[in-house]
């Protein structure tokens, strides 16, 4: 009698509503390990029948005439959107933005999980019941006109504003020119909507009574201009936008910027300083308010895709070595631990750090900040070695996966 063979299947999404008892008799034993399992009451009790083992974070109960449908990134729901027939489960990866007016486009829905954030306009919350949302759940004014997250108001908005209007931002509105208008938009009766206004001392008095009761306002000086972005202080950003800066992100402080330094008289970040060690002391002596400080070497690999730390790199990195925001470091096997210990000072955002050895690991896992995963080389790879010489074992590996 021919020996049977064990099923694992590997996924993101696995729909087993239409896995069949003459499927699962064909194996030993099937293993399914996925994010998400979609099944109903009849699929569950036949798994339990034969004993199949399932590892998942979420499991959805459809009937077998809704049809599944995910989404990764930002989509919408609107009014006059075309559906297809039949009932639809939407799983969103992302953002989704219900529009006002939506309520009948809703009904068509089995139901909508979001993993990351909801925005609906106020009045329509109490559809709200029939949603999960894994993350944040925003809302807006109904009626309103709105802008970008981050709306910056400049000398012709009065000239484009409607009669009695209301402008919503998600994030904040920014008035930091100096010809921003504020007495024009009052006479028009326009209102504003947003969590955080920043705002130039000049215009602050005629600008606070245009917004809700519920809006920060952040005064900032005459002359501040506003970094959308993280940003790096040199020679450039200040030629581009002065001495006075709002970062809506993180700021580096290099070794270069020393020389630049003197030219800053106002510094406010929405997230953290990274400074070298060398200028630590010299810049948090300035007027600056930050949400963290991280040292950072000389030298700054930033913002790679993959990258390779060798002893050559690290001998050569004047003030230290520091990553940042980079997707893949990894640390070359002739690197000693004790080189690592002299030259390298943080690795800050990236993703996974893959070491050769385990003392380079030690090492390693003392500097990192906010890093997903550090890794021994080979294990891995060693796994995937003995698994491929199973002969016994049938594997799927896909995104998505249905029986």
């Amino acid at each position: 009698m021919e020996n049977k063979k064990m099923l694992q299947v590997s996924c993101a999404i696995c729909d087993v509503r239409h896995i069949t008892e003459e499927l699962l008799n064909t194996y030993a034993q099937v293993e399914i390990n996925s994010t998400i399992i979609i099944t109903n009451r009849e699929v569950q009790t036949l798994l339990g029948q034969y004993g199949v083992k399932l590892n998942a974070s979420t499991t959805l109960n459809l009937e077998e005439d809704v049809r599944f449908a995910s989404f990764n990134g930002s989509t919408r729901i609107y009014p006059g959107q075309t559906m297809t027939d039949g009932r639809v489960f939407l799983l969103v990866n992302g953002t989704l933005d219900i529009e006002s007016g939506s309520e009948e486009i809703l009904k068509n829905y089995a139901g909508i999980m979001v993993n990351g954030s909801l925005t609906c306009p106020e009045s329509m919350t109490g559809f709200l019941s029939a949603i999960t949302v894994n993350g944040a759940i925003k809302t807006y004014p109904d009626g309103c006109i709105r802008l970008k997250k981050s709306a910056e108001l400049d000398r012709f908005f009065h000239l484009r504003a409607k009669q009695d209007a209301l402008y919503y931002a998600d994030r904040r509105m920014i008035a930091l020119a100096p010809d921003v208008d504020f007495e024009k938009l009052a006479e028009k009766n326009v209102r504003f909507s947003t969590p955080k206004l920043l705002v130039a001392e000049a215009l602050a008095e005629a600008a606070v009574p245009l917004f809700d009761e519920e809006t920060d306002i952040v005064v900032l000086p005459d002359g501040c201009a506003f970094v959308n972005d993280n940003a790096e202080l040199d020679e450039t950003l200040v030629k581009r936008y002065g001495g006075k800066l709002y970062i809506a992100g993180d700021l580096s402080i290099g070794s270069k910027a020393e020389d630049v330094l003197d030219q800053v008289s106002f510094l406010r970040l929405d997230g953290d300083l990274l400074v070298t060690r060398s200028l630590r002391d010299r810049v948090l002596s300035m007027d600056v308010e930050y949400g963290d400080v991280c040292i950072v070497g000389g030298t700054v690999l930033s913002n790679f895709g993959s990258h390779n730390i060798s002893t050559y790199v690290l001998e050569n990195a004047e003030g230290g070595l520091s990553a940042v925001n980079c997707a893949h470091i990894s640390i070359d096997a002739d690197v000693t631990p004790e080189l690592l210990r002299e030259k390298l000072v943080s690795i800050v955002g990236c993703a996974s750090i893959s070491c050769a050895t385990k003392e380079q690991v030690d090492v390693v896992a003392l500097l990192a900040r906010d890093v997903a995963s550090i890794s021994l080389d080979g294990c891995d790879e060693e796994e995937d070695e003995k698994d491929k010489d199973d002969e016994n074992v049938v594997k799927i590996n896909s995104v998505t996966y249905t029986f």
